[in-house]
């Protein structure tokens, strides 16, 4: 009657914790955004976190570009993401014609993940006008990024990323600028439709669903009901 007691109490610990960690799991939503700027026109939508033209910043519409502190007289619609497990994800500007600009001074993915989360981002590509133009096979990272991680394809005024010539040629999207990514580092992951807008630049875009078990809390709960099982054995 003990040892069923004992196995029991187990059993109940080894579902609370699956549950906490499944619920911290599910908890955790990142955030990417992309982040352009436009030479000589300076067209631009900043980083999600920018003090003066940020995504939180009162009275300011980050879901649109920006000309000279107000918003652009030039269409296009941002798609951002979401996402809490490694996976494969896509951001993007389509219905924007910018092509009486001459270059991008920068061009990013704008993130809310922590610096120091041990997140890895890599197979970035840029896709401009239904065309991938250039992957990354790890994501350029500067060391300037601050307290979020930020992944630049362009920056003139950078020289890894080749300052105003870049690592790669381009011209103006009349339509739609995209960057896609893979990230790592989240968790275990299973395909679904990211929603990003589909160009038609590369396969099908996929992220993963929510609410996974972690392969670590599946191992700790097998082992739990491991041990159990073989205690029960040794009393018979």
């Amino acid at each position: 009657m003990k040892l069923k007691k004992i196995i029991a109490a187990i059993a109940a610990s080894a579902v609370a914790i699956s549950t906490m960690a499944i619920t911290a799991f599910a908890d955790t939503t990142y955030h990417a955004y992309l982040g352009v700027q436009t030479n000589p026109g300076w067209i631009y939508r900043n980083a999600w976190n920018d003090a003066t033209y940020g995504k939180d910043v009162d009275g300011w519409d980050y879901s649109k570009l920006a000309k000279d502190g107000a918003a652009a007289d030039i269409g296009g619609t941002f798609t951002d993401v979401e996402f809490t497990t490694d996976g494969t994800y896509k951001v993007s500007l389509t219905g924007a014609d910018l092509s009486s600009e001459e270059l991008f001074s920068l061009l990013f993915i704008s993130t809310d993940i922590p610096v120091d989360a041990g997140v890895s981002i890599t197979n970035v590509k840029v896709i401009i006008d239904g065309s991938t133009k250039y992957t990354f096979d790890e994501g350029y990272i500067p060391e300037d990024t601050g307290d979020y991680i930020q992944v630049q394809a362009r920056n003139i005024w950078n020289d890894d990323l080749g300052k105003e010539d870049g690592l790669f040629g381009y011209t103006m999207p009349t339509d739609s600028v995209e960057m896609e990514f893979t990230v790592s580092g989240l968790g275990s992951s299973a395909a679904a439709d990211t929603g990003a807008a589909d160009t038609g630049a590369a396969d099908t875009t996929t992220s993963p669903t929510t609410g996974n078990v972690p392969a670590a809390v599946m191992v700790s709960v097998m082992a739990v009901a491991g041990t159990a099982a073989v205690v029960s054995r040794k009393r018979k």
